[in-house]
This record gives C-alpha cells, sequence and structure tokens, in this order.
C-alpha cells in the first residue's frame, strides 16, 4: 500500500527515479542489514476503528479512532531535544555465533544518515552515534556512556538478530535517564507492536524510513511513521513519508564515527580498511518470498553523479578509498550502472568497489562487468540461492541460471572475487532440490570463493513464512530461526530432515569450502592478487571457521587434500589480476 506523500515531501527530480522492471522477480537480501529505519513493504496503519493482522507478523491491534497520536509528553520532550544519542545495539559476534576475537564492524550508516537529515533541519540539535558492541558491550561501558552524554532523548537501531540487546540498551537506559526512548530499524519496521509488548521500556517506534519522521520528531510535527501505545493497545500509524528524490538527501555524516575504530575490525568484505558504506539505492522491485525489502517494492535510484560526488567527498575528507555497496541490487538500471562505473574510470582515482551485498547476475552483461573491473571492482557477490528451477519458482526468485553461470563465470576469468550466495532449507525442498544447488555451483569455473551457502532462516513481513505455514512448518518455531547466527546448525522440516541437511551441508564443504584444501588454497591466491594481507586473511578465516587463527598456513590445516570426486578447478581459469 502507498502511503500519501504530505505537503513537506521533496518532489522527485528525472535523475532519481523510481525502477519498475517489466518482469515478476525479485531478488534481496534474507538478513535484516538495511539501513535504521527503513522500510516494509505493506503495513499501513490502523488508524480508523477497526480489527487487522499484519500478514505474516502476527500482532493483531485493536484501535479505537481517537487513538492517532503518540502520548503527548513525550512528543513534547521529543520537540525540545537539543541532545540525541543515536545507539546502534548490536552484538557483532553473535551476528557470526562466533567468540574469535576478529569481529566484524561496519560503520552505521542509517543512523548517519537520520543524523545528518536531523542536524540540516535542526543545526541547534547535538548528535553523538554510538555502536554498543565497540563502546557498550558492558552495562558500566553504556553507563559511563550515557552519563557522560546525558542526552535529552535516545534512538536504538537495532535487527531482529538482536534483540536481547536491543531489551538491554533500553532498559539500561530507562534505569538511570528520565528521556524519551525511541526505536527504530528493521525490528521495529518489521515486529511493530510486538517490539513495544516485549520491550516496555521503549515509548515509541519510528517504522519505515527514518529521515523525515524522526527530523520531525524533532520538531513535534510528526503525524505517521510511528507506532506507540494508547492504553492497553497498540497503535500504528503506517510507514513514515519516504524521499522519492534521494538526491536530495544529505550525505551521511561520517564525522560523527571513529572510522580509525572502525578499520581495526574487519569490513563487511573482511578487511582491515577504511569503509566507506555506499547505498545507491532502495527498494527492491522483486519479488522474492524470503525477503522483507524495507524500503518498498518501488526502487528510488541515486543519480550517478550524486553517488560519485558521495565517494569523492569521502575521499577527499575522510581518507576513504574502499567503498562498500550495500544496496539490494545496485545493477537494477543498466544506463545508471555504466554511468556510475564510467564516471569513476575517468577520475582515475585508486579506489577499490566492493559489492558485499547484492548484484542480479542474470542482468549483467560481459561488458559491465569489464566495467565494473575497470573502475577498481575487488568483490562480487551473486545472489543466486538455488540451482533448483522449482525451488527458484517457489520462492519467486525467477532467476536465469544459465545466463546467471556465464556472468559469474566470467567475473572470476577478471580475477574478481566472487562470492555466490546459496541456500537450503526451503518450503517442500527435498535432499534432491538441495543437491541441485550443490550440482549448479559444481558446473561453475569456481564455486563461490567463501562458504556463502545457508541455511533459510523466518523473518517477520516475508511471504515465505506463510509458504511454510501451508507446507504444515510451525512457523513460530521458524520465525525463532530468525534469531539464529550463521553458524548455528538447522533444524530439519519434513522433507528434508535435519540429518540429510547436515549431510548436505558437510557435502558443501567438503566439495567447495572449508574442508577442501584445493578450494582454501585457491582461494587465498584470488584474495591476495586483490590486495589482501595476511592479517586480512588470518582474520577473515578465524571469524570464518569460527576459531582463532595464527598464520595463513593454519587456514587450510585439518582440510581434506582433494575436492569430493566429479569437482576439480580447471587450470585455465586460474585468477589473475585484471
Amino acid at each position: 500500500m502507498r502511503i500519501p506523500r504530505s505537503a513537506k515531501q521533496r518532489h522527485k527530480k528525472p535523475q532519481s527515479r523510481p525502477f519498475r522492471p517489466g518482469t515478476r522477480q525479485q531478488e534481496g537480501i534474507v538478513a535484516e542489514n538495511a539501513i535504521w529505519y527503513s522500510s516494509a513493504t505493506g503495513g499501513a496503519g490502523l488508524c480508523g476503528a477497526a480489527t487487522a493482522k499484519f500478514k505474516g507478523k502476527g500482532v493483531l491491534y485493536t484501535i479505537d479512532s481517537s487513538a492517532r497520536k503518540p502520548p503527548n509528553d513525550v512528543l513534547e520532550r521529543l520537540s525540545k531535544s537539543r541532545r540525541v544519542l543515536l545507539i546502534e545495539a548490536n552484538d557483532q559476534r553473535r551476528w557470526v555465533g562466533g567468540r574469535v576475537a576478529p569481529e566484524v564492524h561496519i560503520p552505521p550508516v542509517g543512523l548517519m544518515y537520520v543524523a545528518s537529515s536531523a542536524q540540516r533541519d535542526h543545526p541547534d540539535v547535538q548528535i553523538q552515534i554510538l555502536e554498543t558492541s565497540l563502546d557498550g558491550r558492558s552495562d558500566d561501558e553504556l553507563v559511563t556512556k550515557l552519563l557522560e552524554y546525558r542526552p535529552d532523548a535516545v534512538g536504538i537501531r537495532s535487527i531482529s538478530l538482536f534483540e536481547d540487546e536491543l531489551k538491554r540498551v533500553a532498559e539500561l537506559t530507562r534505569s538511570i535517564l528520565d528521556v524519551p526512548i525511541v526505536c527504530g530499524g528493521p525490528i521495529a519496521t518489521a515486529r511493530r507492536g510486538a517490539v513495544l509488548k516485549a520491550i516496555p521500556a521503549i515509548d515509541l517506534l519510528v517504522v519505515g524510513e527514518g529521515e523525515l519522521t524522526f527530523s520531525r520528531l524533532l520538531s513535534g510535527t510528526a503525524t505517521n511513521g510511528l507506532v506507540f501505545r494508547h492504553g492497553t493497545e497498540i497503535v500504528d500509524l503506517g510507514d513514515g513519508d519516504v524521499v522519492d528524490n534521494l538526491d536530495e538527501l544529505p550525505f551521511p555524516d561520517y564525522g560523527l564515527v571513529d572510522l580509525s575504530r572502525y578499520e581495526e575490525h574487519l569490513s563487511y568484505a573482511y578487511n582491515h580498511r577504511r569503509q566507506g558504506v555506499l547505498l545507491t539505492s532502495r527498494g527492491c522491485p522483486f519479488l522474492c518470498t524470503y525477503c522483507n525489502t524495507f524500503a518498498g517494492k518501488t526502487a528510488r535510484l541515486r543519480s550517478a553523479e550524486n553517488v560519485v560526488a558521495e565517494m569523492e567527498q569521502m575521499s577527499r575528507d575522510h581518507g576513504i578509498d574502499d567503498f562498500y555497496v550495500v544496496d539490494d541490487i545496485f545493477n537494477m538500471d543498466r544506463k545508471r550502472t555504466e554511468a556510475i562505473f564510467r564516471m569513476i574510470i575517468g577520475l582515475r582515482k585508486n579506489w577499490r568497489l566492493y559489492f558485499v551485498n547484492g548484484l542480479r547476475a542474470d542482468i549483467m552483461t560481459r561488458e559491465l562487468v569489464d566495467l565494473m573491473a575497470d573502475a577498481g571492482t575487488v568483490w562480487v557477490t551473486y545472489a543466486v540461492e538455488s540451482g533448483s528451477p522449482r525451488i527458484q519458482k517457489l520462492v519467486k526468485k525467477n532467476m536465469h541460471l544459465e545466463k546467471a553461470a556465464d556472468i559469474i563465470n566470467y567475473s572470476q576469468d577478471r580475477g574478481l572475487i566472487v562470492n555466490v550466495n546459496t541456500m537450503y532449507g526451503f518450503p517442500t525442498e527435498t535432499g534432491a532440490d538441495a543437491q541441485q544447488t550443490l550440482d549448479y555451483l559444481a558446473e561453475l569455473h569456481m564455486p563461490s570463493l567463501l562458504p556463502y551457502h545457508f541455511c533459510l532462516r523466518g523473518y517477520d513481513g516475508c511471504e515465505i513464512v506463510d509458504q511454510a505455514a501451508e507446507a504444515g512448518w510451525d512457523t513460530t518455531a521458524f520465525l525463532a530461526d530468525g534469531a539464529l547466527s550463521y553458524h548455528d546448525m538447522p533444524r530439519g522440516t519434513a522433507t528434508f530432515p535435519k540429518s540429510e541437511m547436515m549431510k548436505h551441508l558437510m557435502d558443501y564443504h567438503t566439495q567447495f569450502g572449508m574442508h577442501n584444501h584445493q578450494h582454501l588454497r585457491r582461494s587465498l591466491e584470488v584474495l591476495r592478487v586483490n590486495g589482501y594481507t595476511d592479517s586480512d586473511l588470518v582474520d577473515m578465516y578465524s571469524v570464518l571457521q569460527n576459531r582463532s587463527l595464527r598464520n595463513v598456513d593454519e587456514i587450510v590445516a585439518g582440510s581434506t587434500p582433494n575436492a569430493k570426486p566429479g569437482f576439480t578447478y580447471p587450470v585455465e581459469h586460474t585468477a589473475s589480476p585484471s
């Protein structure tokens, strides 16, 4: 459902246009790693006397038409707030399920966007950003930070995986500060009133994209994009307004984070760099049932000029030369994609690009791969998900598998780090269906460089939760799996029992992954060609293997000398610098 634009919403310009493809396909992400306060599809507010249930969310709202505004005291205090603390509530060690020393930390670009917009509209407002897994891991650390800054209001961003951390931060803040506590992020947009019921310390949720809504809270003019309590009921005013023309948004404020702290840790591509995180579009027009596209089904694209201008600013003002693109699908619009690459090539900068989230392989071309490599691309991620045509149709991915394979192979031939996202454990999937994915990978010149083969997780708002219910699954248990980390083991299904899933997973790693001596050595060669140091490699594989490594030789220790019978690496496809 489209939320009407308010009178204050900016008009879009031609260069930043919604993108609607002509196919009924969707590609997205399984994990909730989009921007904070990013929008969810559907879920419009229930503003009249009504009883309704959000599909896939399982939260019932019974609302009286008179209850359309949050408590006046909360709004008034927010409108008077001039010292705001924005908190990224996470536990990055739990993200991958390990307790090894190296950790992955990514600058909280969503909070940085919200801060930039708020400061543009309210120059007198002071804002600080804190990430709890960096500066508030213990209660004592967090209390010290809260008392040092003494904010007038606190905004917390989180995802479903970190609900316990969100609760800890909210309750600790409430125990020492009498200030409004606002929560946003994917967990708020997906779970809505359930978050307020689970965490009473939170006063208010911002749902949908947060730049406009949060800024309006600071001026006392917010009328939508909010979820709050009214007596014993939950009131949902629908997702907030969005900025159609993304070029009009100020760039995220990198002055609010200590980039040297993030450089000490691993990036989204598992190396130690001064990170520039690029979000060049919002929304995904495709229809994959396993993905909750928080920014909507109509994609909005920043212009090529705007994207490159941000890169130039980050390089000039912050010494950033490594850019990590986190779009759902960067290459939705071929002309824009070409323009960005050509502009970067023309600047003759020594920049490195990492497409860590999603490129749709079957709408790429070899010419685009060439431009991408010439522009300095180091790392690409292609999301195929399944090699089974039946599963492709079931989850509405509808990937053209042959075209995708050609692009994956060509990208590898150009010497790029190429990762291929695949999953198993779909509703009605059998071991034979899952084997088709392994067979597909075996036909590539090289399988995914890193072991990106994940068990399906359930998240509120995803159509696949309904598909799971139709298949007879316990959807409560399925949704609970959304709180599991990458290293946690699958539970199995009626059509794909746990014992078969575990064998499938071991087959994957024996054939293509962490148990394959040949694959690991080849992967290390490709990573080194692309600028990864031994320090990067040791820390990367310590995280991926969930064990502390001391040197590169230990990466392959314990792996089998040869690939599983039936798979070898063709010599003619050895990676070389592009």
